[in-house]
Order: C-alpha cells, then sequence, then structure tokens
C-alpha cells in the first residue's frame, strides 16, 4: 500500500549512454517483495552505477528468499512451520530482524508487532474472508499475538514461540530491503541516489544542484493531489493508510490496519507519514504511529530520536509531530 502515498516529485529522465557523470540520472526498476522497486542513481558514469543498482536489486531479491511470507520455501515460512514451544535456530539476519521488530514493539507499546497476521487474516486479509468477527474468535486470535509471548535466545540464535504463532514481517522487510540496498550503493561510491520500494524511501545524497531530494505525500482523500511534499536528504520515508485497502462488513468499511493489542481495525484517520534515519524505522514506525492514533502517536514520535511524523486525519486536520523546519510544505 506504500506505494500509493508517496511519490518522488524529483524529475527522473532516461539512463544517459555516455561515460562520464552527468545531471541525467540512470534508473533500474525490478519487482520484488510484491511491489515496484525503482533505484535512481546521479553523479556516476552508467556503467558503474548500473553496476551498483544490479547489486543492489541481487540483494532485494535475496532477502525475499528469507523473509517473504509468500515463499513457502523462504527462511521466516521455515520458522512459521516449525514446531511451537521448541528453540528454532534462525541466520543471524533473521534473528537481527525480529530482535529489531521487536525493539520497535517496545517503543510503540505493542502497536507494532509481527505475530499480528492471525488478527489480519481474521478480517478478510491476506486470503482470509471479510466477515465481523465474534468475540470469541478476537480472543483466541489474540492468544496467537504478542511478541512478549517470544523467547529470543542470542546466543544460539534461536526463537521459541508460542505453538501456532506465526511471523509476518510485511510492516519491517521492506525497510530493511532499503536500507540493504543504500548500504550496498555507499559501498559501491554512489553518493546520491533515491531508492524507492513500494512508498518505502531512501534519499541519499541529493539531486544535482539542489539540497534535498523532494517527496510528494499523496493527498489520501484521493486522486493525483498532493497533501503535502518533504524535503529529504540522508533519511527514509514511509507511509502507512487505510483508505484504499479495506474490505466492507456489514455496510462499514473496515481498514486493512489491525491493532495487535485490541484485535481491531483502526479508524478515524487516513495516513501517517514518517521520516527517521533508516528505513527500517519509518517502516516500522508508520505501522505503529498509525495504531497509536493521533493523540499518542505524536508523543511517541517526539520520544524517538530521529524521528518526525505527520498525521491526515479524516476530519481534514493535521497533526505534526517532530521538528521539519523548511523541510515540509503543505502548500495551500
Amino acid at each position: 500500500m506504500k506505494t500509493r502515498f508517496l511519490i518522488a516529485a524529483a524529475l527522473l529522465l532516461q539512463p544517459h549512454n555516455g561515460c562520464a557523470p552527468s545531471a541525467v540520472p540512470l534508473t533500474r526498476e525490478t519487482f520484488v517483495m510484491g511491489t515496484k522497486c525503482v533505484i535512481t542513481i546521479y553523479g556516476m558514469d552508467d556503467r558503474r552505477a548500473g553496476e551498483a543498482a544490479g547489486r543492489a536489486i541481487h540483494e532485494l531479491h535475496r532477502i525475499e528468499t528469507v523473509m517473504s511470507t509468500w515463499n513457502a520455501d523462504s527462511e521466516i515460512s521455515a520458522l512459521n512451520g516449525s514446531p511451537g514451544n521448541a528453540p528454532f535456530a534462525v541466520s543471524r539476519e533473521l534473528f537481527g530482524i525480529l530482535d529489531e521488530s521487536f525493539r520497535w514493539s517496545e517503543l510503540t507499546g505493542g502497536a507494532f508487532d509481527i505475530t499480528a497476521r492471525p488478527l489480519v487474516r481474521m478480517w478478510g486479509f491476506q486470503g482470509g474472508e471479510a466477515v465481523l468477527p465474534s468475540g470469541e474468535e478476537i480472543s483466541a486470535a489474540l492468544r496467537l499475538v504478542g511478541f512478549g509471548k517470544v523467547r529470543l535466545d542470542a546466543e544460539n540464535l534461536a526463537v521459541e514461540r508460542p505453538e501456532g504463532m506465526q511471523f509476518d514481517l510485511a510492516g519491517i522487510g521492506k525497510g530493511y530491503g532499503v536500507d540493504r540496498c543504500v548500504a550496498i550503493l555507499r559501498e559501491s561510491g554512489v553518493e546520491s541516489a533515491l531508492v524507492n520500494l513500494g512508498g518505502n524511501m531512501y534519499a541519499l545524497g541529493a539531486p544535482p544542484g539542489k539540497g534535498a531530494w523532494t517527496i510528494g505525500i499523496r493527498d489520501p482523500r484521493g486522486g493525483d493531489g498532493l497533501a503535502g511534499r518533504l524535503l529529504l536528504k540522508d533519511e527514509a520515508v514511509a507511509t502507512s493508510g487505510n483508505y484504499e485497502n479495506f474490505v466492507v462488513i456489514d455496510g462499514k468499511r473496515r481498514g486493512h490496519i489491525v491493532d495487535p493489542r485490541s484485535g481491531l481495525t483502526v479508524d478515524g484517520q487516513l495516513s501517517v507519514t514518517v521520516t527517521a534515519p533508516t528505513a527500517t524505522a519509518a517502516d516500522a514506525l508508520s505501522t505503529g504511529l498509525f495504531v497509536l492514533g493521533p493523540v499518542e502517536g505524536p508523543r511517541a514520535a517526539e520520544n524517538i530520536p530521529g524521528v518526525r511524523a505527520v498525521f491526515l486525519l479524516e476530519n481534514g486536520e493535521r497533526v505534526v509531530a517532530g521538528d521539519f523546519g523548511d523541510s515540509l510544505d503543505f502548500g495551500r
């Protein structure tokens, strides 16, 4: 969903065919993790830029084999299919992303939780049937949810979870993928690039002659208009929202974001845009702060160093957390 909320507003031209760096960017695209990824690189000759982008794209497809629940052969699928109540050894990489996920769970008071998959499916998302669940059904699903029920053994790189609990990294995996892309681009000597994986973005440096990348925030009320513009440099951004991905149950629209603490869908706001030092953080927090809402969410954001957020509410109001200075423009 995040691909529909953020737009790289800088003009992207076709790759230059020469050998010297120019003001014309090189772009590479791929479809991975269920969405489109676009990598835009400035200031490097096409050969070197193409090689750097190729390595980054290769890394994304590798990460998909680790973290995609849609891939039956992925490592996360193997973990989900393993017996519960017993340690299960995982790679250092998967252990690390699980550990970081639980850190964001703690910082959001459980509003972000990668164990919430039974709740999402219960409401009719990810292949479930769109029906109003009973209180008993919600209680039963909640028994399989809760990051605090998981034991991580750092010494042995092992994970122990209750029987039936499943992990879903959709709310953090794309951000992690963007961060890995950026790391590879930096190692390859790239100083100016934009990585956009389904709306999870990292702005590396700035385009030639500019002080920052310009990112448009789509108006969540629909259409092609913008609700605002952000200027970003060496920073990540992600947006979560409910207004397009929803089900209708008994005549009421239910958004796809579910509160892992209560099992209920989250209403009352349209989108939350988060900027953070890493794309992993922005990805996780855009969901967590959306669940927390326009009162608790801004308080949480202001307590996390380097994090800023914009909440767009159904009544047309905006709530801003953190100091954007001149980097945020809502226009008129």
